[in-house]
């Protein structure tokens, strides 16, 4: 069988009822994490241009059935999932699998909720279209761990669309041989380059929208028999030596169904690239261990994996005087900077006007970056922090991975704060608890149409 086979007969036979109850109450909570980001997001310098690209292309009152996020406006499944996937990375506040260097919930969520919303399908249907879409997007980037990002490939957009393919054509009901074609067609869709980190410009939030769009487009063309080839990934001409010129390491396929990465996926409490995260919990815990003053700082050293530097180290320039606020949190310096200047990071600390900060600009120039040679990343992104003070004294914290991952993870009640603080930008209070109650009940909801209009303001 080939591994889009392998793919396929899980996604065909998964029934809600085979998955166990943390997975479906990890997804649960990912529903309303990813809703609260996109509704902050809808708030945000990038929804403008999203909403505008819808509003030219649908005439008012020709839109479709689905929700876009935070706005009155609704489109078709595949519109729908873009801008609402785009809204759900908009922040860079998504989760993350460590393994894959996927954010699945920003594709799989997405895809899946829109596609749900035009079918009115029940939230355990939903529900389990889901959970084969991290499944999938986690073993598409385990079987070439960091090696997408490594080529200047985004691992979210490329193994996102077969994602969510996969997920979009178990909620349609497709055979195991109509997966594999939508196997097929999605690997001609997927695509996503790193070139962003050169200018801090914007494509890499739209990743996940385009991602979540080309499945739902794949698994439709599926549904009316279109072909697309098995060898979609192993092939000669397959994702896998198409884009990184190797071939597919077959092991994590073997794990599906008995394996769940679905609860290896990490919650962000940072809204900035997770490979920052652990490096501002230890910053934040050497501040208020020691109640260090920036002025104290004379210096500050990172040890960093080699294959995280090009992304949050590089340009250095750019990353000690960011250009623009998603130029800021690709920025490990300014980052780390910010954390040991205020103790915190959050969405304010990526404002505009905030990454011209004196304060926190003089601190990021006296941040540096080592080669950690001992690291295990991808397998976690850990942190190590060293801060030198005028006094002389050394100090010095390490994590495993940052806060919210598999190696340390935070309570439910974190994540539900956080989607309270993220969704009252865009609804009053009682929208918020309206809408807390129905993701955190998806499956029990007999039309997660009822949890997606909860979303419109």
């Amino acid at each position: 069988m080939t591994l889009a086979g392998t793919l396929a007969d899980f996604a065909a036979r998964l029934e809600f009822g085979a998955i166990p109850p943390e997975v479906v109450a990890s997804v649960k909570l990912r529903a309303l994490d990813i809703l609260g980001i996109a509704l902050a997001a809808s708030r945000s310098e990038v929804a403008p241009s999203l909403r505008a690209m819808l509003e030219g292309w649908l005439p008012a009152g020709q839109g479709g059935p689905c929700t876009v996020a935070g706005s009155a406006l609704t489109a078709p499944a595949p519109l729908a999932a873009l801008v609402n996937g785009a809204l759900a990375h908009g922040l860079d506040f998504d989760d993350t699998h460590a393994k894959s260097v996927t954010h699945a919930s920003a594709v799989v969520l997405p895809a899946v909720l829109a596609l749900g919303e035009a079918l009115r399908a029940d939230g355990r249907a939903t529900l389990t279209a889901a959970v084969a879409g991290y499944e999938a997007i986690a073993r598409l980037g385990m079987a070439a761990p960091g090696a997408f990002h490594e080529r200047g490939w985004h691992a979210t957009a490329v193994c996102g669309t077969l994602a969510a393919a996969l997920a979009a054509g178990r909620l349609e009901g497709l055979d195991a041989g109509r997966l594999v074609a939508a196997l097929g067609v999605a690997g001609s869709f997927a695509s996503g380059v790193m070139e962003f980190l050169e200018d801090g410009s914007w494509v890499k939030r739209v990743h996940p929208g385009w991602a979540a769009h080309s499945g739902l487009v794949a698994a439709a063309l599926a549904r009316g028999g279109f072909p697309g080839p098995a060898t979609v990934l192993e092939g000669r001409f397959g994702v896998y030596r198409t884009f990184l010129g190797v071939a597919p390491d077959a092991a994590p396929f073997a794990t599906l169904g008995r394996e769940w990465e679905t609860l290896r996926v990490g919650f962000k409490p940072y809204p900035c690239c997770h490979l920052s995260h652990a490096y501002l919990d230890c910053a934040i815990e050497l501040r208020d261990a020691h109640s260090i003053a920036p002025d104290s700082i004379a210096a500050v050293e990172c040890r960093v994996p080699a294959g995280e530097i090009p992304i949050v180290c590089e340009p250095r320039e750019a990353k000690l005087r960011p250009r623009t606020p998603y130029d800021a949190q690709f920025s490990l310096p300014y980052s780390v900077a910010a954390a040991l200047v205020d103790g915190r990071v959050g969405l304010d600390t990526y404002e505009p006007a905030k990454i011209r900060d004196p304060r926190v600009l003089a601190l990021a120039a006296r941040v540096t970056h080592t080669v950690d040679p001992d690291s295990r990343y991808p397998d976690g992104f850990p942190g190590w922090v060293r801060v030198r003070l005028t006094d002389g004294r050394l100090l010095e914290a390490r994590a495993p991975d940052g806060r919210g991952g598999a190696l340390r993870p935070i309570e439910p009640e974190a994540i539900v704060a956080k989607f309270r603080a993220n969704a009252r930008r865009a609804l009053p209070a009682s929208g918020v608890e309206a809408l807390e109650g129905a993701a955190l009940g998806l499956d029990a909801l007999p039309d997660v149409g009822s949890l997606m209009k909860l979303c419109r303001a």
